[in-house]
């Protein structure tokens, strides 16, 4: 949070929005997308060795398949493109997502069968997906600030 609001967030956004542009006001493009780069490699490496290592116990060939892939591309769609919030809910939701169609149903009398569960959690995945890119494409992080914004004023919408 501090790099992303701090000089070096607002040259990475500048240069994202419009290199030429940044680079008139004094941002050198090259090392300010290096510099992204070092940093999101550093923070993507930490968070695979901490995933492996405490996650899954150890490194395996399997643990990193297309579908880990998949999945966290689809925490950061749900979630939102763009911020930190958003990716905190998008993962929290698709990962509990599994664990409450597992636990829910028997509680309300139904027996569902984990296969059931799997596929349950894939329609509603892609359903999500398809939801978030065409009507929020800013996620779960942008209906997080507007109820925020709404419950901000809420006893008096005036």
């Amino acid at each position: 949070s501090n790099l992303v609001h701090g000089r070096i967030g607002r040259m990475w956004m500048a240069v994202r929005d419009m290199d030429i542009a940044a680079e008139l006001i004094g941002i050198r493009p090259l090392p300010t997308k290096l510099l992204a780069f070092a940093i999101s490699s550093f923070y993507c490496g930490v968070s695979g060795a901490l995933m492996v290592f405490l996650w899954y116990g150890g490194a395996e060939a399997t643990v990193f398949n297309l579908n880990q892939s998949f999945n966290v591309l689809f925490m950061i769609i749900i979630g939102g493109l763009g911020s930190l919030i958003g990716s905190y809910l998008g993962a929290a939701l698709i990962f509990i997502l599994p664990i409450v169609l597992r636990f829910v149903p028997p509680r309300l009398g139904l027996d569902i069968q984990a296969a059931t569960v799997e596929h349950v959690t894939f329609m509603i995945v892609g359903a999500l997906i398809i939801f978030f890119l065409i009507v929020e494409p800013h996620g779960l992080a942008r209906l997080w600030q507007i109820a925020k914004q709404k419950l901000r004023v809420w006893p008096f919408p005036y």
